[in-house]
């Protein structure tokens, strides 16, 4: 008799959307389940933008390390690799206030047109921090898009179970 046990790992992803202020001197609050994750996996707050995207991205250093650990099998002098070099170069450390504050930069406020109102969608891995006007644009084409191209369907990854470990 074979007995299969069911490993389940827990991930921690960054999940739903909040919303909240911005405050004159250009402080958010970090959701508290944000927080809580970056803690329990020890890591540091990193925010970023892209040149093509309107909002700022959030993620842990975990992240980055990816990012350039991904940028090393690449050519250093190819699109993909100087992209990634300029994510990394863009990037910055920030720090948390004792209330789970953050204080953005007035460049990142610019790039995410943010004003009063700010929104986090979680993203898995990362977060993203939008103008909630725009965020919500930009969910509308999407769904608008979807329901053109017809029933989507998502393909998961299996269990894995204490046999395939």
């Amino acid at each position: 008799m074979e007995l299969t046990f069911i490993l389940e790992v827990a991930v921690d992803l960054f999940l739903s959307t909040f919303e909240t202020k911005i405050d004159k001197k250009g402080r958010i609050s970090i959701p508290a389940r944000y927080r809580s994750l970056l803690e329990k996996n020890n890591e540091e707050l990193i925010l970023f933008t892209t040149p093509e995207s309107k909002y700022i991205q959030g993620c842990g250093n975990n992240y980055i390390e990816r990012l350039w650990e991904t940028n090393l099998e690449l050519d250093q002098v190819s699109d993909e690799a100087l992209y990634i070099q300029d994510i990394l170069s863009d990037s910055t450390h920030v720090r948390l206030d004792a209330e789970g504050r953050i204080l953005l930069s007035e460049k990142l406020i610019e790039a995410a047109t943010l004003s009063i109102n700010v929104l986090f969608a979680g993203r898995g891995e990362t977060f993203q921090i939008w103008n909630p006007d725009h965020y919500n644009k930009e969910k509308e084409e999407r769904s608008r898009r979807l329901s053109l191209a017809g029933p989507q369907s998502l393909m998961l990854k299996n269990k894995k179970s204490i046999s395939d470990v």
